[in-house]
């Protein structure tokens, strides 16, 4: 699993070492922003300035577009971060849980994507749910995939991910194989088990029709099913002064996946949340399965 350094899935993922990225970005604002301005001219020529640097760390940066600012340029230091964000656009499109594409370059490890700066209040129980609606959307994508995305992602459909060995990092194989049991059951054996968003409460932010949408899709993964996304829910809804009970945060996840197509029964559920638990060695399930 992509590193994870504290909180929700302590326990399930290794942190990586420091110095781990081959090529870095500059982490200072100017050069950072020079260097956008660069790129922008040779590869995103649409695309609007002037350039305002957001963010600049080794791993990613970030910039604003225009005045004020209407599109965002995001780079990325690690090509399986760019092309993991690439990737989670083209599942998710016309699923309304992301920001706007405009534009992309593999040479460059840029994106430009609509700027979102109103943020979504998850505090609220009913601004909550709407999170856990889109992470239920992204979880059930799949079943409305067009057939030629369904054809691309052949090859990561439960049957394929379940007739191989268990990925390194997990402990208990068994528990894994059955953890991809209860997915299939639940969603289907063509099913792509879409999983492990950046949850947390600045990436969720307000659309122009008022939607709420996920500013951060690069850790997306089609082999992790969505169990760590509803373990990381029910943290997120115990945190920063919410008091949402994990009981409750369950239950609003099946009754939205099961609407979009899903037939997770409540035990079924709790058992698959249990089976990650044990097959990665989680820390905590956060009480999400009482």
């Amino acid at each position: 699993m992509n590193a994870i350094l504290a909180g929700p899935l302590a326990g399930a993922a290794r942190v990586r070492p420091d110095g781990w990225l081959t090529t870095p970005l500059t982490t200072d604002p100017a050069l950072a922003e020079a260097q956008a301005r660069s790129l922008i001219y040779r590869h995103h020529p649409a695309a609007p300035g002037p350039v305002r640097c957001l963010t600049a760390r080794y791993r990613t940066a970030t910039f604003a577009l225009g005045t004020p600012a209407r599109q965002l340029l995001k780079r990325h230091g690690d090509e399986a971060a760019y092309l993991g964000e690439v990737l989670a656009y083209q599942l998710l499109d016309g699923e309304g849980v992301l920001p706007e594409l405009h534009s992309a370059s593999d040479t460059s490890l840029t994106l430009v994507v609509n700027f979102l700066d109103e943020k979504a209040d998850i505090d609220r129980k009913d601004g909550f749910e709407e999170l856990i609606a889109a992470v239920a959307a992204i979880h059930t994508a799949p079943s409305r995939w067009p057939q030629h995305t369904s054809e691309a992602m052949h090859s990561w459909r439960l049957p394929a991910t379940g007739n191989v060995p268990a990925p390194a990092w997990v402990r208990e194989p068994t528990e894994w194989r059955e953890l991809l049991q209860l997915t299939a059951a639940a969603h289907g054996d063509d099913h792509v088990p879409l999983g492990h968003l950046d949850l947390k409460a600045d990436h969720c932010r307000r659309q122009p029709d008022g939607r709420l949408a996920l500013i951060d899709a690069e850790t997306l993964r089609p082999d992790l099913t969505g169990l760590p996304d509803l373990i990381t829910l029910a943290y997120l809804g115990q945190v920063e002064g919410r008091s949402l009970p994990p009981r409750w945060v369950r239950q609003a996840y099946r009754r939205h996946t099961n609407d979009l197509g899903a037939q997770w029964s409540d035990a079924s559920l709790v058992r698959a949340l249990t089976a990650f638990a044990t097959a990665t060695g989680l820390a905590s399930l956060h009480s999400v399965d009482q």
